[in-house]
């Protein structure tokens, strides 16, 4: 079995998601005669589509994965989505919009849904209640038994000599749409100040990444009364911390988004020696007694010399480990998941066309994919960027016709023969010539009248505009270019638009 997981650009390579979920799979997939590779999505077209057996887009949460997703249906092959992050259940939070109607989008296109955790699981049922759902846990790093035995007793000993608490916090320090990492280690850095005070120094080292390091952030990083060192985050780095320090400090707050997340950062820290010590929301409980939930106890363990992570309680946390972050449990269970899929091998014997209708904020990336996969490219009336589209919608001229419909020469051939009789010339946009179908004269029951509400700069008129105009274009492209299929392209976060998957009722008994 070839596994292709897709990401979404190169710096994806280096996320979380590839070096601990997949790099960690590839040896033992490949001893049990799988491959796992790695493909950018703008490389996976035409025939790439072909060359794995399963395609597992990762990150791509955007028009290009639904693109892919019908190709490589189209061409017989498994096709699944990895859902890391919680970014679909809050329904009243318009800026995931664009995600959660990605998620309806791509839903029915899937053989399968992969997620690191059961409450990730429970949002992807909720979804796409019919497609199998299997959870892959993160794999731990290997531990070395006798190693890790003679790290933790030597920072004990250090410890207990020096009178003093080495304490890291790594990991990403912000989110665009969330206060987590820095904000969290702000807002419970009350935790850390009760270690001070016991006859021990209390040293905190933070390591994070460069983006995280904002005026803003580095400023409320002064709310914290223990003394701290800032550096930026690497993988050798991170590894390196953990190594030197008595303690990892993990705060989690309750917010949906964090609530989901999976068990990586605190089975990595326990696995280079760090004890933990988490704070708010109790992510990590599967973990047990290997995690702190009171620093008062973790004080009176150091000075008993009987911490929670220790060579007696070695055998214990392996088993542990085992449950929930064994390499070879979980590249079996996954592997064992993939080959019960059933998936129809056949061949669609014709590809269905394809557009991709660009909103109000499009990505250029989107419309090179869809010009790649021989997609037609259409630019609704909200949309602004100055691209070579295959059809265009401008508002008529004449607000009661509605909207006009351009189509560029050179696809007037995919046009039904009955419709290619409206058209006529039009002229030269940028380097692309047009038909014109008269302002919608040959289907006068599919005109919009709200030019001047979805011209308007108010994003309430905006909002208001967006689903009639936005259904009118799937409509009349439905009407005009048989058996095509639509997708939306829409990266806007400025207005609570949504897309009606139904035609207008005052269109029905036309199409």
């Amino acid at each position: 079995m070839k596994i292709c997981v897709v990401l979404s650009s190169e710096q994806q390579k280096q996320s979380a998601a590839a070096r601990i979920r997949y790099q960690r799979l590839q040896p033992l997939l490949k001893q049990r005669g799988h491959s796992l590779e790695f493909q950018l999505i703008q490389d996976v077209v035409g025939s790439h589509c072909q060359t794995h057996d399963i395609y597992l887009l990762s990150k791509c949460q955007d028009a290009r994965a639904v693109l892919l997703a019908h190709q490589v249906k189209q061409a017989g092959k498994s096709v699944g989505v990895d859902l890391f992050d919680d970014y679909f259940s809050q329904t009243s939070d318009s800026r995931f919009i664009r995600l959660r109607h990605w998620l309806r989008s791509i839903s029915p296109l899937c053989s399968f849904i992969l997620c690191s955790t059961s409450g990730m699981a429970d949002i992807a049922r909720q979804y796409a209640p019919e497609v199998p759902v299997q959870i892959l846990n993160d794999p731990s790093p290997p531990v070395d038994k006798s190693q890790l035995a003679d790290q933790l007793a030597e920072k004990v000993k250090n410890a207990q000599a020096t009178r003093r608490i080495d304490i890291a916090w790594f990991g990403m320090g912000d989110n665009p749409s969330f206060p987590v990492g820095l904000a969290d280690l702000v807002g419970f850095g009350c935790e850390i100040d009760r270690l001070r005070g016991h006859g021990y120094e209390v040293k905190l080292e933070i390591m994070t990444n460069s983006r995280a390091m904002t005026p803003d952030r580095l400023a409320d990083l002064k709310r914290l009364s223990t003394p701290y060192t800032l550096s930026e985050w690497s993988e050798p780095a991170e590894i390196e911390l953990l190594k030197r320090s008595l303690l990892a400090f993990l705060p989690v707050n309750a917010q949906s988004f964090s609530r989901v997340k999976s068990l990586n950062r605190a089975v990595t820290a326990l696995c280079y020696g760090a004890q933990v010590l988490s704070a708010g929301f109790p992510l990590y409980g599967a973990l047990g007694a290997f995690i702190y939930r009171d620093s008062n106890r973790f004080l009176a363990d150091l000075d008993r010399d009987q911490l929670a992570l220790r060579n007696e309680t070695l055998p214990a946390f392996l088993n542990n480990l085992q449950e929930h972050a064994d390499v070879k449990k979980e590249s079996d269970r996954f592997v064992q998941f993939l080959e019960s899929l059933e998936v129809s091998k056949k061949l669609t014997s014709q590809a269905p066309l394809l557009a991709v209708i660009y909103g109000k904020a499009t990505l250029e990336d989107v419309y090179r994919f869809a010009q790649k996969q021989g997609a037609l490219s259409v630019a609704s009336p909200f949309c602004c960027q100055k691209l070579n589209f295959d059809v265009r919608f401008p508002f008529a001229d004449n607000m009661e016709e509605g909207l006009d419909l351009l189509v560029s020469k050179n696809k007037i051939v995919l046009v039904a023969p009955e419709a290619q009789r409206y058209f006529t010339p039009y002229g030269t946009v940028l380097s692309t010539e047009y038909m014109r179908l008269n302002n919608l004269s040959a289907f006068p029951e599919m005109a919009v009248k709200l030019k001047s509400l979805a011209s308007s700069a108010s994003p309430a008129a905006n909002a208001a505009a967006y689903p009639l105009v936005m259904s009118a274009c799937k409509a009349t492209l439905q009407r005009i270019f048989p058996g095509i299929d639509c997708v939306l392209s829409e990266e806007s976060k400025s207005i609570p638009w949504h897309w009606l998957e139904a035609p207008m009722k005052s269109f029905a008994a036309n199409l």
